[in-house]
């Protein structure tokens, strides 16, 4: 048995035991809305995640090989049949266990150290099983249950009457003629029954704004851009796994935002924007300041800072653009809340955490207060930034912050997709 072959377990019980992770987790928090479950499955996740990220990276995506994988073509049907929340927790809950404990087995060849974590995380799965099970027992009834059932009632019809055998007499003959459309039948109406919506209400298209918000919502890196670097650098920066651009001008610039900033915009588009209303699938770009040149060039939205009219940016935005904000103390960060609930603001970036070359760093303990201060989800998306990095970051995430904008972590990085995709896996 090879080296590379254990890192190749490693690497699919991972990515199978992470995926399991956020399906149960999506339940708690959109399902069940279990605030004190939510927080330990993401506390969980990221005790997940930081065992997985001891093992050597390189060295799980060089032994990475799906399509030799056999296990990909290998199907049972009960593979594709979820009836119930129950079934899918179930499920998830095994292929979580299993495959700690696969890691915990492999780990102990190529990184002994590593071992004791597993068989930790193995633990916590246990408990949080039972934990997802007593609560849904004490809901009383399993959503999907009830989903299924509306989607297999069905209308019936009215029983047609029985045929009366009555006679026929002969019409008199007419003489042939071409039919008029004062002659033709009318037709009947077609009766429809409206099929059950998943979600209730009618489906109505999103407008810009509203698909930006979705895509913001699922994201959970940004990082800050200097649009003045060497092409090549930029080049590696739109091909990475991040979710938000934030282009930030130097304010020393005499024509700033400049040429620089358009050149990026444009490379943008033609990389990873090509179908800029596309939102699911791209990045979203974002302007620091600049909130007119955000909008005269179709950004996706613009990020102001301490002592920017919050109302006059989103006036000068438009409706379709999103609109973030900088805050340092907890006085600015509920404001910004209430901004975000009133439909002003749609982010907020909140720091700078540590230190930096960005101002006197705010520390965790801001972070902490307002997670403690908001009652279940905040009205708007969160982002940690200044100074963020891979030593310090886990303690953003101990906060309770689950978003980070990042800056030279990345830019000065000899390989930035790397940095990129490392971060990611935090997640």
């Amino acid at each position: 048995m090879s080296k590379r072959e254990i890192y190749r377990i490693l690497d699919a019980a991972a990515n199978r035991g992470r995926e399991a992770l956020r399906v149960v987790e999506d339940a708690a928090r959109f399902l069940e809305d279990d605030a004190e479950l939510t927080a330990r499955l993401k506390e969980t996740r990221h005790r997940f995640a930081a065992a997985q990220n001891r093992f050597d990276r390189r060295e799980r995506l060089d032994a990475r090989d799906v399509d030799a994988d056999v296990g990909t073509r290998v199907e049972t049907d009960d593979e594709y049949r979820r009836t119930s929340l129950a079934d899918v927790l179930a499920a998830n809950f095994a292929r979580l266990q299993e495959a700690a404990r696969s890691l915990e087995e492999y780990s102990k060849i190529v990184a002994p150290e590593v071992a004791r974590d597993w068989e930790q995380i193995r633990y916590a799965a246990y408990s949080l099983e039972k934990i997802a099970f007593d609560a849904l027992a004490r809901r009383g009834s399993d959503p999907f249950e009830e989903l299924a059932a509306e989607f297999a009632a069905t209308v019936e019809p009215e029983p047609a009457p029985e045929p009366v055998e009555t006679p026929v007499e002969p019409e008199p003959l007419q003489p042939e003629s071409e039919p008029t459309l004062a002659t033709q039948p009318e037709p009947e109406p077609v009766e429809t029954v409206a099929a059950p919506f998943i979600f209730g209400g009618a489906h109505r298209p999103k407008t810009d704004r509203e698909a930006r918000r979705a895509r913001l919502e699922t994201a959970s890196l940004c990082v800050y851009v200097d649009p003045a670097r060497p092409d090549g650098e930029l080049r590696d920066l739109l091909r990475a796994e991040i979710d938000v651009f934030q282009i930030v001008v130097d304010p020393n610039s005499e024509n700033a935002p400049d040429a620089q900033t358009e050149r990026f915009f444009k490379r943008w588009r033609e990389t990873r924007g090509s179908q800029t209303r596309d939102f699911e699938s791209r990045p979203l770009l974002f302007l620091r300041d600049y909130v007119d040149w955000a909008a005269a060039l179709s950004f996706d939205g613009a990020t102001v800072d301490r002592g920017f009219d919050w109302n006059v940016a989103r006036e000068t935005l438009g409706p379709d653009a999103l609109l973030g904000a900088t805050v340092s103390t907890l006085e600015e960060a509920e404001a910004g809340l209430r901004a975000g609930a009133l439909g002003v603001l749609d982010f907020l970036e909140v720091g700078p955490v540590f230190a930096s070359k960005i101002g006197e760093p705010t520390g965790t303990a801001l972070l902490r207060t307002i997670v403690d201060r908001v009652e279940g989800e905040p009205s708007i998306p969160l982002f940690a930034f200044g100074g963020v990095d891979f030593q310090n970051c886990d303690e953003a995430f101990d906060s309770g912050f689950e978003r980070l904008a990042v800056g030279d972590a990345i830019l000065n990085a000899p390989d930035k997709r790397a940095a990129a995709s490392r971060f990611k896996c935090l997640f």
